[in-house]
C-alpha cells in the first residue's frame, strides 16, 4: 500500500439463480461476515421451494455480500452495495430476477440497490427489486411482513388445537426486523415474551420483557449488548428456557444435535431460513415437540415482495391495513394446504410442504418440456 493513497479492499458478492420454470427468479440478498457461496446456493433452493409453496409466479434465487456491517462506514458500505448491483445488473429485471432484502440489508440499501440498478439501465423500472423504501416504489409494511406472516401461522397452528398466543410464554432468538417485529406483535397479542437474544448476547425475565425498549435500545445500538431490561444469560441458558414457543430468527443451524436436547419449549416456528439442522429435528418431532418449518412460517416476507412487484407494475399502491390483510388471507391458505396434506398423508409439516411445492414445480417443468 503507498503512504499516500486510501486503503484498498475487496468484497465478494454472490448472485445465484436456481428454477425458473414458475416465473422470473425472485429472492433476498443478504451482507453477512460469514456468507459463503455454498449457502447462497442452499437458500437459492429454498426460495424456489418457498415461492412455490406460496403460489408466487417465481422461481428461487438468492444474493450474498461477504462483509460485516457493523465495521463499515455508511459510505464505505454505498460503495460496497453500488458496485455489487452493477456487478449483477445484466441478470435483473422484472422478467429476469428479482433481489429483494434479507440480514444486514435493510431499505436504506435497498435504496441504494434500485437507485444504482436505474442509474445503469437509464431509466426508471421499480419493480426489479424488492424491500425498497415506500418513497421509492416500496410496499407499505413489508418490514413488518415477515413477522406479521409468522404470527399468523402461529396463529393458525395454535387455533387447530383449540388454543391462542394469550399468555403463551416465547422466546426469540434474533432481535433484528423479523424477531423484533414478531416479538413486538406476540406482545400486543397478550404474549408473555420471556427470553430475546441477538448476536451480542441474550436476555430473560419469566415475567416478561420490555419488547419496545428493547427494540428502542437495539435501534439506538444497533445491537442489544448493555440493555438492562432483563437477566443477561448464555446462549446456551436461551434455548434451554422453558417456554410455550421458541422462535429461532436468527440465522441457519442453531438448534442442533449438540444442543436440542437442551430445549425446553413445547413448539418451535423458525423464523429464520434453516435453524434446525435435519438431526436435530428428527429429535425434536420424535420427542413430541412439533416444529413449524421456515418455509412455512417466514414466507410473508416473499408474498409482500410479490405484493411489491404487483404494485410497482401498476403504480396504484395499497394502503399497510390492506397490504396486511392481503397478507393474512394468503398465509392461511398456505397453511391451510400444508395442514390438510400434513394429515391426509400423515408426515411432518415441513414434508407436506415440500410435497405441495416440489409438485407444482415437476408441474411446471413438464409443461415447459425440460423433462
Amino acid at each position: 500500500r503507498h503512504p499516500f493513497l486510501p486503503e484498498i479492499k475487496t468484497f465478494t458478492g454472490y448472485r445465484v439463480q436456481h428454477n425458473s420454470a414458475l416465473g422470473p427468479t425472485k429472492g433476498g440478498t443478504r451482507i453477512h461476515p460469514e456468507e459463503s457461496f455454498e449457502d447462497v446456493v442452499a437458500l437459492s433452493f429454498w426460495m424456489t421451494i418457498k415461492n412455490a409453496l406460496a403460489g408466487i409466479p417465481a422461481g428461487g434465487a438468492k444474493g450474498g455480500i461477504v462483509a460485516d456491517t457493523l465495521k463499515l462506514s455508511d459510505s464505505e458500505l454505498e460503495r460496497v452495495c453500488r458496485k455489487y448491483i452493477r456487478e449483477i445488473r445484466p441478470m435483473m429485471g422484472t422478467r429476469k430476477d428479482i433481489p429483494g432484502p434479507d440480514i444486514g440489508t435493510p431499505q436504506k440499501i435497498m435504496g441504494w440497490f434500485i437507485d444504482e440498478y436505474e442509474q445503469c439501465l437509464g431509466e426508471h423500472e421499480p419493480s426489479a427489486l424488492a424491500g425498497k423504501p415506500p418513497l421509492l416504489g416500496g410496499s407499505l409494511a413489508r418490514n413488518k411482513a415477515t413477522a406479521t406472516g409468522l404470527v399468523c401461522i402461529l396463529e393458525q397452528y395454535l387455533g387447530v388445537h383449540g388454543e391462542n398466543v394469550k399468555d403463551k410464554t416465547i422466546a426469540v432468538q434474533g432481535f433484528g426486523n423479523l424477531g423484533g417485529n414478531a416479538a413486538e406483535i406476540l406482545e400486543s397479542k397478550g404474549a408473555r415474551i420471556i427470553g430475546i437474544a441477538d448476536v451480542s448476547g441474550a436476555w430473560y425475565n419469566p415475567a416478561g420483557l420490555d419488547v419496545r425498549n428493547a427494540r428502542k435500545y437495539a435501534a439506538q445500538n444497533k445491537v442489544l449488548s448493555g440493555w438492562t431490561g432483563g437477566d443477561v444469560i448464555s446462549m446456551e441458558e436461551f434455548f434451554a428456557l422453558e417456554c410455550d414457543v421458541l422462535i429461532p430468527a436468527a440465522i441457519q443451524s442453531q438448534i442442533r444435535g449438540d444442543n436440542v436436547e437442551k430445549v425446553k419449549a413445547k413448539l418451535v416456528i423458525e423464523g429464520a431460513n434453516g435453524p434446525t439442522t435435519p438431526e436435530a429435528e428428527e429429535y425434536l418431532l420424535g420427542h413430541g415437540v412439533p416444529l413449524i418449518p421456515d418455509i412455512v412460517a417466514n414466507v410473508g416476507g416473499a408474498v409482500t415482495s410479490y405484493f411489491e412487484m404487483v404494485q410497482d407494475l401498476y403504480m396504484y399502491f395499497w394502503s399497510e391495513d390492506e397490504v396486511l390483510e392481503r397478507l393474512r388471507k394468503h398465509m392461511v391458505i398456505v397453511f391451510d394446504n400444508v395442514w390438510q396434506v400434513a394429515r391426509d398423508q400423515d408426515v411432518p409439516l415441513r414434508t407436506a410442504a415440500w410435497m405441495i411445492a416440489l409438485d407444482k414445480i415437476v408441474q411446471a417443468m413438464k409443461m415447459r418440456g425440460r423433462f
